[in-house]
């Protein structure tokens, strides 16, 4: 993820500096302060313990109704009575999902080649204003926030939750958990990766191309086409990293 502040800066004979900052990528990510649930809070409104896979289970309104709390990131991602709230978005044309694969440049080795069918990304305390405190707006706002950072194409025409995927096999998984967004688009054309990304578009494809393939997927991508069909298959690559 990426946030930018430009400041303007006004010389003389009308010539204007334009600086753009990008805090996000100055900031070292353990200075950040993340979006967290307390896991027992969460397990009260699921009604039980988190499992690992794909989850039908309570909207993301009632979560967000939730005690809060935007905790230091390097608190937070070793801390698994707090799960760190990821907004996953999966983006389907004529039943075929966006594909793409990490590039080397994604701050996790063990993911690189890994091929995804998800974006997601943090909720950061820069996402919430005074009058989001009691609201979803900081929720959906940092889920366009994100899906504008990583991707340019043409504009969602409908947006959709549609379930959670949780993986408690590993410690990274055991501090976030994952709501997913079915983003439905016009089109295929002009999509790309945003300049600085670097992961590189793989195409559309099937859930059953997907399947097919699963091994090379990481396990966040798997457990969200499971919320498209029936029982969850078992799948143990290791999930994806957040920016």
């Amino acid at each position: 993820m990426a946030i930018c502040y430009i400041n303007f800066y006004f010389l003389e004979h009308g010539i204007v500096i334009i600086v753009i900052l990008n805090i996000r990528k100055i900031m070292d990510k353990g200075q950040e302060r993340v979006f967290c649930i307390k896991r027992t809070d969460l397990e009260g409104v699921f009604g039980r313990s988190l499992p690992t896979g794909a989850i039908k289970g309570p909207v993301v309104d009632d979560i967000l109704k939730l005690e809060a709390f935007f905790l230091p990131r390097y608190q937070a991602e070793h801390d698994s009575s707090y799960k760190q709230i990821i907004p996953y978005q999966i983006f389907c044309w004529d039943n075929r999902f966006l594909i793409y694969r990490r590039g080397s440049g994604i701050g996790e080795g063990r993911l690189s080649g890994c091929l995804s069918a998800g974006v997601g990304g943090h909720i950061n305390i820069m996402d919430l204003n005074e009058s989001d405190k009691k609201g979803s707006a900081f929720y959906h706002k940092a889920l366009i926030r994100e899906r504008m950072e990583e991707l340019s194409g043409p504009a969602v025409i409908e947006e959709k939750f549609i379930g959670w995927i949780n993986d408690e096999t590993n410690a990274v998984g055991r501090v976030h958990l994952g709501a997913v967004h079915m983003c439905k688009v016009e089109t295929r054309d002009g999509f790309g990766a945003k300049t600085g990304e670097d992961i590189h578009l793989a195409g559309w494809w099937t859930k059953e191309d997907i399947f097919a393939k699963k091994e090379m997927f990481e396990t966040w991508s798997v457990y969200a086409m499971e919320l498209f069909r029936g029982p969850r298959l078992d799948n143990r690559k290791t999930n994806p990293s957040f920016s």
